[in-house]
């Protein structure tokens, strides 16, 4: 059957089809992962890709991953593609082959169809995407704001076999399990990983026994075809012109000086230009934010301009066509430290968003929280007695919001993981039986976000505390810089900016910047309080509405 013959109906029926496969791979990802980043934090995503490696369904997961993983799939077509065989399985996290950074391990299938040697015939691939709690380098948790090179983050593999023909590369593995901290959890995820693929590539062959190779290979095209079609209409439907904007991060990961990001947003017809030369050149610490981060970012904003119901996949990234020369910081030359290249992501995003509302006014919205805190540590479980890493991640308040497509304003959500980034707090309960870490406070912060008609979200503040014995810690937060809060938009007042405050057993504050690594011993605490969101619109008459 030819795409010119696969009438609508089957295509809709073939299509969510797929996108359900997604997302029973994400199901089976997480119920078979080890670490709580996966199982609990749901720090991961699953998609589909056509036999060029192109994106075709990918579930709603996470979206600094959106789009990404097609060119690391690209990049395993490429190097490998004559020796592909069935049963092979590759690994790729290396963020200057396609990858973010190298704590994103992506794990991908190829699917053959055929029955024999002479008839086998790629259909296209499955792939995961998962956060391993650790893969190696310096630090616990792989990252640091500090990292100078991409060697100082871990273990970094382009694309090779994880398994080959069904079989585990058993020296891969064990390279793997000699350079990581918990090499009991990474090695269990990485094959809770291949089993989703697997139970992917099940899901797809069933497909192809109901409906045929051909249909399915077809809705693979056009797939493609529709979220371009929808893509290029809902812009069409927006005025043409041209806007921009900037924002800043604090510093440059390692002590440096603010570090500028710059975005111009020009839209002709059905046509999106984003054009971010203006940024701030590739700098010495670990925000550099490579190419598939960027892109990832870009595609979120056509999502949010257009119709978020617009199925994710390339073909929406045809209309829009991105400036980003290499050396900068949104798309850097190796051996550039890529580790905490989220903080950039978030910013990255608010810098879009905002150009996107000065363009487009009935699209403005108030600033999100991008500070994005994490904590990573190395100490003994209580629970197996082994050796653990431990990460927390925070969100803040996303911003208030006016009226659109006769839809009333809102105010902006309390305590979420914003823009690029959907996951959720580790349980308080998850974090003292697995690890030798307390949690003393976790409660949202009243007055953080910012006031108006559409008030910004609320913050949290969490305080933790080391128990048991002393370990490495690793922090890092943004937007401790007042100057660069969350912004209130059409007359809203701003959010509030993040503190971040550590102290020693006996109570005093150490004098640590936003980004570091510390040893803290048994008794220390870390407080950190998230900034809330900017509200929309001026105070209503007679008085504001109140914060939670």
């Amino acid at each position: 059957m030819s795409s010119a013959r696969l009438d609508p109906v089957t295509f809709e029926v073939l299509h969510a089809a797929l996108l359900s496969v997604t997302d029973e791979m994400g199901a089976a990802l997480r119920r078979s992962s080890y670490s709580p980043i996966i199982r609990e934090m749901q720090d991961y995503s699953c998609a589909l890709f056509d036999d060029h490696a192109r994106l075709v369904a990918q579930g709603d997961f996470i979206p600094a991953q959106l789009g990404a993983m097609s060119l690391v799939t690209q990049a395993i077509l490429d190097r490998h593609g004559p020796t592909i065989r069935p049963g092979d399985v590759f690994i790729a996290n290396h963020p200057f082959v396609g990858g973010a950074h190298t704590p994103d391990v992506n794990v991908i299938r190829p699917v053959f169809i055929g029955q024999k040697r002479g008839s086998l015939r790629l259909l296209g691939f499955t792939g995961t995407v998962a956060h391993q709690v650790d893969f190696g380098g310096r630090n616990p948790g792989t990252e640091g704001a500090d990292n100078t090179q991409l060697y100082q983050e871990g273990l970094v593999l382009p694309p090779v076999r994880l398994y080959e023909r069904g079989r585990p590369v058993a020296d891969l593995f064990a390279t793997i399990a000699a350079n990581v901290r918990d090499p009991v959890s990474t090695l269990a995820d990485l094959r809770a990983q291949a089993a989703a693929c697997l139970a992917g590539e099940r899901r797809l062959r069933e497909l192809v026994d109901e409906s045929g190779s051909a249909a399915v290979a077809a809705t693979f095209r056009l797939a493609l075809d529709y979220a371009e079609r929808r893509t290029r209409d809902a812009l069409a439907a927006l005025p043409d012109g041209r806007a921009e904007a900037e924002g800043f991060l604090d510093d440059d990961g390692a002590g440096g000086p603010p570090t500028r990001l710059h975005a111009r947003v020009a839209k002709s017809g059905e046509r999106l230009l984003v054009d971010l030369s203006g940024s701030s050149p590739q700098v010495r610490g670990g925000i550099n934010n490579p190419w598939a981060s960027t892109r990832a970012c870009v595609a979120f904003l056509l999502k949010t301009v257009t119709d978020p119901l617009i199925p994710q996949n390339d073909g929406a990234m045809r209309a829009v066509e991105i400036v980003c020369p290499r050396g900068g910081v949104l798309n850097p030359d190796p051996p550039a430290a890529v580790s905490v290249r989220h903080l950039t992501c978030q910013r990255l995003a608010d810098v879009l968003l905002t150009a996107a509302g000065r363009l487009w006014p009935e699209l403005a919205v108030g600033a999100s929280f991008v500070g994005f805190f994490s904590i990573m540590a190395e100490g003994t479980s209580p629970k197996t007695g082994r050796q653990v890493v431990m990460q927390d991640v925070v969100g803040g308040g996303t911003g208030g919001h006016g009226p659109r497509d006769d839809r009333p304003g809102d105010d902006g959500l309390d305590a979420v993981d914003t823009y690029m980034s959907n996951v959720a707090l580790l349980p308080v309960e998850v974090c003292e039986t697995e690890y030798p870490w307390r949690i003393t406070r976790s409660e949202l912060v009243p007055g953080s976000g910012g006031r108006g008609l559409h008030r910004g979200g609320a913050g949290i503040r969490r305080t933790y505390e080391v128990v048991g014995e002393a370990q490495q810690v690793v922090l890092y937060c943004e937007q401790t810089d007042p100057r660069f809060r969350p912004r209130g938009a059409n007359g809203g007042a701003d959010g509030s900016p993040t503190s971040l405050v550590v102290r020693d057993p006996r109570g005093r504050r150490l004098p640590l910047p936003s980004k570091a690594t510390v040893h803290l011993q048994p008794g220390s605490t870390v407080t950190i309080t998230t900034g809330g969101g900017g509200a929309w619109g001026g105070p209503r008459v007679g008085g504001t509405r109140p914060n939670r």
